[in-house]
């Protein structure tokens, strides 16, 4: 077979980030449009405690992937090296130990998950009423986590092949199924139930094709219980307990917030911190969706040991990832009050001080982002990454317990920045410079120079622009209002102030082949109608 070109091998990893970057905004727009649609229509079927109930059985659920192992992760990561120099029996030895390692870990999931279900009305304080209702619907959703679970291995050898592009479609198509279906339940009276029997349909539709594609998409996976093998689990194993020790610290820092709401405040209050922390939550997915997305590519590069290039990719991303995260955390403080305050009502917002406290949130997480990517991606110091997460989220926990009792949910949720600035902010660009054999200083100065000014010129934009909200009356004109004049101005800024002309160049080039590859494809279904 003749091998291919470094130069098209190079465009075919750029394409397949960007195509699953774009299909990924799409599917998170779409999450963003039905949820803002969504949420209001479900509160007028469920009250506050109703509504707070199901987030924190979701929240407890996740819990729940730490049975994986990291065998999902581990899988991921090393298949994505291997798809740098393909090597198929060691892909077959590989993907069949991690699937029938998940057949064992789902009838664990199954077996703690029944018991937490149960046990679940007690953990927190909720009406009589509810109690056997919240045990039915966390057990609805067990059954989906574990099924979901179980085509983990699926899952992940198509983003370890830059195929993420057809995962975001069935996600997308699970999304429209759990919508249509919420919306019917509900109004024919099925409560709770209705968010949980709607999850359970969607996870066994997409789960499905989920297999199907995959084999699809590589013809010669085999997946054969004499493939399996305790060697190659053995040689995972160490590699997965890091890894499980990395989602541990990572669940805990996306959950702990809500859990020490409900039991240090009152189960309702997590209904005020969720719906207040919403656009905050979808945005960070936006940008976790930049980051996790180049894991693949970046992990083929340092896998055929081209560390500059990688070198290169990580420093774009940092900036740009990093930049719209200012931009984005200024632009939803500037409008959040508004919105909320028109969306769900006043009840439901939690006041400026828990929505600065976010917008901190938001910015401190997606500064350690574009490390934790690079990091991964090379299995660089897996130990020393994770124990910095697990102390990360151990700090979380101690803070948000003790600001919570002096100040209330914003000081729960203050914590989750303070923690990440006193770790990570720091210490995983050190781990990073040195995997790519750069000066610490020297990285430092590439990665947060560009960004310093564009940082300090747009706070006062963003305090200007949330004043402008009460003189045009808020509501979502006003918060429209504050979020484009905020957004605008910071993306101007850092175009012109924080991205090299190398990244800019390569951003125009995207979006021009873009263009003309839309242009070529109506010309060719216009000269096709015309002979027809």
């Amino acid at each position: 077979m003749k091998s291919q070109p470094p130069s098209a091998i190079t465009r075919s990893r750029t394409h397949n980030y960007f195509l699953a970057l774009g299909s990924g905004y799409v599917l998170q727009f779409a999450t963003i449009l039905i949820g803002f649609w969504l949420t209001p229509f479900s509160l007028r079927f469920l009250d506050r405690e109703q509504f707070a109930i199901f987030t924190l059985v979701n929240d407890l659920l996740v819990w729940l992937n730490l049975l994986d192992l990291g065998i999902t992760a581990g899988l991921r990561l090393q298949a994505a090296q291997l798809a740098g120099s393909p090597d198929q029996d060691r892909l077959n030895r590989l993907a069949s130990t991690a699937f029938f390692a998940q057949n064992i870990v789902v009838a664990a999931v199954l077996v703690v998950g029944v018991a937490l279900s149960f046990a679940f009305p007690h953990l927190f304080t909720m009406s009589v009423q509810l109690q056997r209702d919240a045990t039915w619907v966390m057990l609805l959703l067990l059954v989906g986590s574990a099924l979901s679970l179980g085509t983990q291995t699926f899952s992940a050898l198509l983003v370890a092949n830059q195929q993420v592009h057809l995962d975001n479609a069935v996600a997308l198509l699970n999304l429209v199924i759990r919508t249509v279906l919420t919306v019917v339940l509900l109004k024919l009276g099925w409560g709770l139930y209705s968010l949980a029997i709607a999850n359970i349909v969607a996870k066994v539709t997409t789960s499905a094709l989920a297999v199907v594609r995959t084999f699809h998409l590589l013809p010669g996976l085999q997946l054969r219980r004499d493939l399996a093998s305790w060697q190659v689990l053995r040689g995972t194993g160490t590699l997965g307990l890091w890894l499980t020790l990395g989602s541990l610290s990572g669940i805990m820092m996306s959950t702990l917030d809500r859990i020490v709401v409900a039991k240090v405040i009152s189960v309702e209050a997590v209904t005020t911190l969720t719906l207040t922390g919403r656009l905050y939550a979808l945005a960070g997915g936006l940008l976790a969706n930049l980051t996790n997305n180049a894991r693949p590519m970046l992990g083929q590069l340092i896998g055929q040991k081209k560390m500059e290039d990688a070198a290169r990719v990580y420093h774009h991303l940092f900036v740009l990832s990093t930049g719209l995260a200012i931009v984005g955390a200024a632009s939803l403080w500037a409008g959040n009050g508004a919105f909320v305050t028109r969306w769900v009502g006043a009840q439901n917002y939690g006041g400026w001080t828990l929505d600065l406290t976010l917008a901190l949130n938001l910015l401190a997480r997606s500064w350690a982002l574009p490390n934790r990517a690079a990091l991964s991606a090379g299995l660089f110091k897996v130990p020393q990454h994770t124990i910095s997460a697990v102390t990360e989220a151990v700090l979380t926990l101690v803070l948000s317990i003790g600001l919570g009792s002096l100040f209330g949910i914003a000081g729960i949720a203050s914590a989750i920045w303070l923690a990440t600035l006193l770790v990570p902010c720091w210490y995983l660009p050190h781990l990073t410079a040195e995997m790519f054999r750069h000066k610490f200083s020297q990285l430092l100065r590439e990665d947060f120079r560009p960004l310093v000014v564009s940082a300090i010129l747009i706070v006062p934009i963003a305090f200007g622009a949330r004043k402008v909200t009460d003189l045009v009356g808020g509501g979502f004109f006003g918060a429209g209002l504050a979020v484009l004049a905020t957004s605008s101005i910071g993306l101007a800024l850092l175009w012109f102030l924080s991205l090299d002309r190398v990244l800019k160049d390569r951003i125009l080039l995207h979006f021009g082949n873009l263009r003309t590859s839309a242009l070529a494809r109506y010309l060719n279904a216009s000269a096709h109608v015309e002979l027809n």
